[in-house]
C-alpha cells in the first residue's frame, strides 16, 4: 500500500517539536509510490503533533476496555478527559503551569492563612491591570471585593491543598482574558465531575497578557480534590488550545511562520531541541543527522534547514559542534544548560530593568549558594519580588558596595522572622550552613533515652500531652508526625532502625552519625543567610536621632570627606555622601567637633545616641505601659513580654510590669516569648560594639517562667 503523504513528511519519533504544525503548511506536490516488501499490518502512527499528543495521551490515561484502567487514569480526577481533548489543526498554541501547594508546608511561617493572604495581594498587586492600575480579582460571576476575597483564602486555609496555574496564551493579547478564564473553568469543571470553587486574575504587565488562577482543593461534595497529573500537564493545556483556537480560529500560515522564526534563534528550549535531545538519545555516539531528506518533499526539506539553523545557532552558545558535513553532535546536557540559560537571561534583564537611571556598566552576578564570594557582600537593596509566581519563593536585588549588582534568591531560612529586607534596606549577603542535626533529632535522641532506647510515637504524643510546649499554630498530631517523618527519613539513610510496629530503634550516637553524614541530594548544607543591618535608607539614617548603620560604619573608620574613588558605583556615591551629611548632624547634635576642617566623633558618640533612641522611645511608649526603666549590671527584672518594637538602632522586646517597662534587644528566644512572663538578669554592661550583636553587649540572660516549669536560656 502507498504511503499517505496528504501533509508532512516528518519522521515518527519526533515528539515533543511544539512548533511542528508550522511544517505542515506546505504540501509535497510529488505522489510517489514505492515497491517493497509486504509488512505486517500495524497501528498507523500518528504523523502531526496534535496526534501523536493524543495518541500519547490515549495510551497512558484512557481505559482499555473490559472495564480495565491503566494506573494514571485511577489517580485522581481528567485522567479520561486528557485523552479525549479535542484540539483541530493549527491550534492556538497556549502555555500552562500547574502546581499543588500543601498547606503543611507553611508549618511555622505563619501559616496557610499568611501565605494565601500574600498571594491574593500579589494576584491583586498595583500595575499589572491593562491600563496600568491595581489587578482585578474575579471568580465565576462577578469581580471580588477585597472582603470577598479574604473570605475565599480563609475557607481553603483550612484544606490539605490548593491548586495554582498560570495560563499564558500566545494571543492573550487579543483575547478577553476573563470570560476566556470562567469559560476554561466551566470546560475544567465538565472533564474533572465536580464544581470547582476558584478565582483568578489577568495580568498585562508582561509581554505577554496571562491569567492566574487559585482553586481550592476541595470537590463540590467537601472532599479532597485530586487531579490527575496527567490531565494537569496536558489534558488542561489541550483544552485551554482548542478555547483559545475558538475565539481566535486556528493560526494563520503567517504567524507559525513568525513563531518558527523566534524559535530558531530564542535562547532557551524549544521544540526542536527536544526533538534534537531525543535523537541524540538514540544514537550511540549522540550524534543527529542534518543531511538532505531521500524523500526529496518541501516539507522535508524545510525541516531539515530549520533544524541545521537551530544547531548552527547551538554551536554559537557553545551547546553543539559540527562533528563532518552534516553531522552534529548537540550537548549532553543541551536541555538543561538552556533552561539554566533562560534562567540567567531573564534575571539579567530583571536586574537592568530595576536599575533604569543607575549605572549603565554595572556588572551583575548571580549569587549562588554552592559557589559563593569569599567575603559577605555589603549594599543596598533595590528590589525585590517573586522568583516564580507559582511559589512563594522570593528574591532581592543587591547593589553592592563592591560595584556589582547581586540577584539573590531567598530560601526558608534566609531571612530572620520580622526583619525581612525592603527596597532601601541595608543588607549583609553571606553563605550559611545548615546544622547536620535539628532539634527534632535531639528530640527523638532523648524521647528514645527515655524508652530504651526505641522512638515511639505513642509515647512521645503522651509526652507532648503533658508537658511540652509547641511551636505557635502546631496541633501534638502535627508535631508528632514531623518527628515520624523525620525518623522515617533517618531510616532511609542508615541511620536508625525502623521496626514492623511503626517504632525505630535509635543508637545513642545518632547526632554523631548524622553529621557525619555526607548531605544527599539538594540539601547541600548550605544556604543564604541575609542579615538586615538597617531598615532604613541612607537619606533617612542622615537625619536619625537613634544609632544607625552609618553610626556604626563612623565608628569603624569610614571616611567623612565625602569624596568617592574614581569610577565608584551609585550607592558607592551615595554613601559617601550621606557619611559626609550623617557627620555633619552629629556635630549639630553635639557628637562630633570640627577640627582643622574635619569632622571628629566624640569617644563614646554610640552611647551616647543609644541613651536619646531609648529616650524617645520611653516617651512615645510611656502612655501604653508606663515609665521607662533602665536596666543596670546586676539587676533582675520580672515582666510580660508585650511586643516588638522597631528602633533606630534595631528591633526591641518590650517586657513591662507594674512599675513600668523596659526595652531589650531582641533576640529568637525573646521574641518566641510574646505574651509570656519572663525574668531578666543583667550581667556587666560594656561599651556599644558595631561589631557585636547588642543582646550580647548588655550580657543579658532570662528564663521564661511557666507552669510547672522554668525554661533557661
Amino acid at each position: 500500500m502507498p504511503k499517505n503523504t496528504e501533509k508532512s513528511s516528518l519522521r515518527p519519533g519526533v515528539l515533543g517539536l511544539r512548533d511542528a504544525p508550522a511544517l505542515t503548511v506546505m504540501e509535497s506536490p510529488v505522489f510517489r509510490v514505492r515497491l517493497g516488501s509486504v509488512k505486517p499490518a500495524r497501528t498507523p502512527t500518528p504523523k502531526s503533533f496534535i496526534g501523536r499528543i493524543k495518541s500519547l495521551t490515549a495510551k497512558h490515561a484512557a481505559g482499555t476496555g473490559g472495564g480495565n484502567r491503566s494506573r494514571l487514569s485511577r489517580f485522581g480526577r481528567g485522567g479520561s478527559a486528557a485523552a479525549a481533548a479535542r484540539v483541530r489543526s493549527h491550534p492556538q498554541r497556549v502555555t500552562v503551569k500547574s502546581r499543588v501547594v500543601k498547606h503543611s508546608k507553611y508549618r511555622g511561617k505563619g501559616g496557610a492563612p499568611a501565605a494565601l493572604r500574600k498571594h491574593t495581594e500579589y494576584l491583586g498587586r498595583g500595575g499589572v491591570a491593562e491600563e496600568g492600575g491595581r489587578g482585578v480579582v474575579f471568580d465565576t460571576e462577578k469581580d471580588l471585593s477585597p472582603d470577598d476575597a479574604r473570605i475565599f483564602r480563609e475557607t481553603i486555609a483550612q484544606d490539605r491543598h490548593h491548586f495554582r496555574f498560570i495560563v499564558s496564551p500566545e494571543a492573550g493579547s487579543r483575547l478577553e482574558l476573563k470570560d476566556y478564564a470562567r469559560e476554561l473553568v466551566a470546560t475544567m469543571e465538565a472533564d474533572l465531575g465536580t464544581r470547582l470553587q476558584w478565582l483568578g486574575a489577568a495580568h498585562y504587565d508582561t509581554d505577554n497578557p496571562h491569567l492566574h488562577l487559585l482553586v481550592r482543593g476541595k470537590d463540590d461534595r467537601g472532599g479532597d480534590l485530586v487531579i490527575n497529573r496527567n490531565y494537569m500537564s496536558h489534558g488542561m493545556r489541550l483544552q485551554a488550545m482548542e478555547l483559545a483556537t475558538q475565539h481566535l480560529g486556528p493560526r494563520l500560515a503567517e504567524e507559525i511562520e513568525k513563531s518558527l522564526k523566534r524559535d530558531l534563534t530564542a535562547d532557551r528550549v524549544t521544540g526542536i531541541d527536544l526533538r534534537l535531545a531525543q535523537a541524540a538519545e538514540q544514537h550511540p555516539d549522540g550524534w543527529v543527522t542534518a543531511l538532505r531528506a531521500n524523500d526529496g518533499s518541501l516539507a522535508g526539506e524545510r525541516q531539515r534547514l530549520n533544524t541545521l539553523s537551530r544547531l548552527q545557532h547551538l554551536e554559537s552558545l557553545g551547546l553543539a559542534r559540527e562533528v563532518s558535513p552534516g553531522i552534529w553532535q548537540p550537548d549532553i546536557d543541551l536541555v538543561v544548560r538552556l533552561r539554566r540559560l533562560s534562567i540567567r537571561t531573564d534575571i539579567i534583564k530583571l536586574i537592568h530593568e530595576r536599575m533604569r537611571g543607575g549605572d549603565p556598566g554595572i556588572s551583575t552576578v548571580i549569587f549562588n549558594k554552592e559557589h559563593p564570594p569569599t567575603t559577605p557582600v555589603t549594599g543596598r537593596v533595590y528590589g525585590r519580588g517573586a522568583i516564580d509566581e507559582l511559589s512563594d519563593e522570593q528574591y532581592l536585588l543587591v547593589e553592592a558596595r563592591d560595584g556589582h549588582a547581586y540577584y539573590v534568591p531567598l530560601g526558608d531560612y534566609s531571612e530572620t522572622p520580622g526583619q525581612e529586607a525592603g527596597v532601601g534596606s541595608i543588607v549583609t549577603i553571606s553563605p550559611g550552613h545548615k546544622r547536620p542535626s535539628g532539634a527534632a533529632d535531639r528530640n527523638i535522641v532523648r524521647l528514645a533515652a527515655q524508652n530504651g532506647g526505641i522512638y515511639d510515637p505513642e509515647f512521645h504524643a503522651e509526652s507532648v500531652r503533658h508537658s511540652a510546649r509547641l511551636p505557635p499554630g502546631v496541633s501534638a498530631a502535627d508535631y508528632v508526625a514531623g518527628h515520624v517523618k523525620r525518623a522515617t527519613a533517618l531510616a532511609s539513610r542508615g541511620a536508625v532502625e525502623a521496626l514492623e510496629d511503626g517504632r525505630f530503634r535509635i543508637p545513642l550516637d545518632l547526632l554523631e552519625r548524622v553529621a557525619a553524614q555526607p548531605a544527599a541530594g539538594r540539601d547541600s548544607g548550605t544556604l543564604i543567610k541575609v542579615e538586615r543591618l538597617s531598615a532604613k535608607d541612607l537619606e533617612s539614617q542622615v537625619q536619625e536621632h537613634g544609632v544607625t548603620w552609618i553610626d556604626r560604619e563612623l565608628q569603624r573608620g569610614a571616611s567623612t570627606d565625602g569624596g568617592a574613588r574614581v569610577g565608584a558605583t551609585r550607592f558607592e556615591r551615595q554613601l559617601a555622601a550621606a557619611l559626609k551629611d550623617r557627620a555633619e548632624h552629629l556635630k549639630k547634635m553635639g557628637l562630633a567637633e570640627g577640627i582643622d576642617g574635619e569632622i571628629r566623633l566624640r569617644a563614646r558618640f554610640l552611647d551616647e545616641l543609644y541613651e536619646r533612641e531609648l529616650q524617645d522611645a520611653g516617651g512615645r511608649l510611656r502612655a501604653r505601659y508606663g515609665e521607662l526603666m533602665r536596666l543596670e549590671p546586676g539587676q533582675h527584672f520580672k515582666g510580660r513580654v508585650e511586643g516588638l518594637e522597631q528602633l533606630p538602632s534595631g528591633p526591641h522586646v518590650v517586657v513591662s510590669s507594674a512599675e513600668g517597662f523596659a526595652l531589650v534587644p531582641a533576640s529568637r528566644g525573646l521574641e518566641r516569648s510574646l505574651d509570656k512572663t519572663i525574668e531578666l538578669s543583667v550581667g556587666r554592661a560594656r561599651s556599644f560594639n558595631p561589631d557585636q550583636p547588642m543582646t550580647h553587649q548588655l550580657a543579658l540572660r532570662y528564663r521564661e517562667l511557666t507552669l510547672g516549669r522554668t525554661l533557661r536560656r
